[in-house]
């Protein structure tokens, strides 16, 4: 498969399987008011689907190399599909279902992406193409923030969720899943014992900072995802489509820093000290919306945390899996890419299950945006030891 369409093709999916794992977040106060249920639902709801998300990662990265990139791909749009299908159904159990399935889809996509990629990507171009490749999380998160509230309002529930849903169901079935020589030359010895995924996570001081990043930052992103918009709701004096559209600027920007950042870590700023400057715009973003549950400000400083809050917690994702091609064998790739999506999955179900609690609370939400500060400054912190060791040879 020519390589540009192959790329074209892993982001696609990667655009499909984001906007259905945030199609019910862009809406989640018409559901809670739907449902009559207490917008605590909306974490829970996050919780199962990443829960499953993590086993996944570690599932499909596994076995990546013996499958073929291109075939879990197609597997994880279709379960993703369906899970639309089942939550637009509005039933308890369907929906129960439906997250479940949708997490699973959605945690074996970067794995399996991510190995093609390292077996096919010029190292001159790797960060920015693996940004490429993730720019297609935001961009999925976007367009369901953008286009999920107008179908709902226009349509209602239930077709806002099925259209995209049987769309998702008749690409995966029309996709050739096409066996591609890089998926096996490479390949190595057969799928590594999860216990030897711990055992390279001890053994290697990068892979092993890298994963904590992933867990940081991947918990941070889905925790403002998830509070966004029922924050600016509730406590802005927005309507949820002005709020909805700050979701698309924090995921719009992300997408574009993923780009950049890919650019700069190729042309020789090292991954590290990307990492440690998303931090510091993590910090200043936070604190605007900290101060913002505490004290009327204008919109425009909103708009100013949205935009550091994008670059912050969206932009790393490209470069840090990019990373990982340069710190473990070819072999290994998927495996321990899918060790660090787990770590950032673990993130994303504890993370916004135990924060967004503060949903209901004005002051309590302030709160969980200055442990986001906090967070923030620790992964700086992280970034920086880790350099002035790799400097001094540890």
């Amino acid at each position: 498969m020519n390589p540009t369409l192959a790329l074209i093709i892993l982001t696609a999916i990667q655009v499909a399987t984001s906007f259905a794992a945030t199609a019910v977040l862009a809406i989640s106060p018409l559901l809670v008011n739907s449902l009559q249920i207490s917008p605590k639902w909306i974490g829970l709801y996050t919780a199962l689907l990443f829960a499953a998300a993590a086993w996944s990662s570690i599932y499909f990265g596994n076995r990546v190399h013996r499958m073929g990139s291109f075939q879990v791909s197609r597997i994880c749009l279709g379960m993703c599909s369906l899970g639309m299908l089942l939550i637009g159904s509005l039933d308890g159990a369907a929906i129960l279902l439906g997250s479940i399935l949708m997490g699973v889809g959605y945690g074996g996509i970067t794995p399996a992406s991510s190995y093609y990629l390292s077996q096919t990507t010029a190292l001159k171009h790797r960060s920015l193409l693996f940004s490429i490749r993730q720019s297609g999380v935001p961009a999925g998160a976007a367009l369901a923030a953008v286009t999920v509230p107008v179908m709902t309002q226009q349509l209602g529930i239930l077709p806002a969720f099925a259209l995209p849903g049987m769309l998702g169901l008749i690409a995966a079935a029309c996709f050739r899943a096409r066996s591609v020589t890089h998926d096996n030359a490479a390949a190595g010895p057969g799928a590594l014992e999860q216990s030897g995924l711990w055992t390279a996570l001890l053994e290697n001081p990068k892979l092993r900072t890298l994963a904590l990043i992933a867990f940081i930052f991947s918990g941070l992103q889905v925790t403002v995802t998830a509070m966004l918009v029922p924050f600016l709701n509730s406590f802005a004096n927005m309507t949820i489509d002005q709020a909805a559209g700050f979701l698309t600027l924090f995921n719009v920007v992300g997408i574009a820093f993923r780009l950049v950042w890919g650019r700069c870590v190729d042309r020789g700023w090292s991954a590290l000290q990307m990492l440690g400057f998303s931090a510091l715009l993590g910090i200043a973003g936070f604190a605007i919306m900290a101060w913002a549950a505490f004290a009327v400000i204008p919109w425009t400083m909103l708009l100013v945390a949205a935009v550091a809050l994008g670059v912050a917690v969206i932009a790393w994702n490209g470069v840090l899996f990019s990373e990982i091609v340069a710190i473990v064998p070819a072999h290994k790739v998927g495996q321990a890419t899918g060790l660090c999506v787990f770590a950032g999955f673990v993130g994303v179900v504890l993370m916004p299950t135990i924060l967004t609690q503060s949903l209901e609370n004005k002051h309590a939400s302030g709160l969980v945006f200055t442990i986001g500060a906090v967070l923030s400054a620790f992964t700086f912190v992280l970034t920086k030891n880790r350099r002035r060791a790799e400097v001094s040879g540890a």
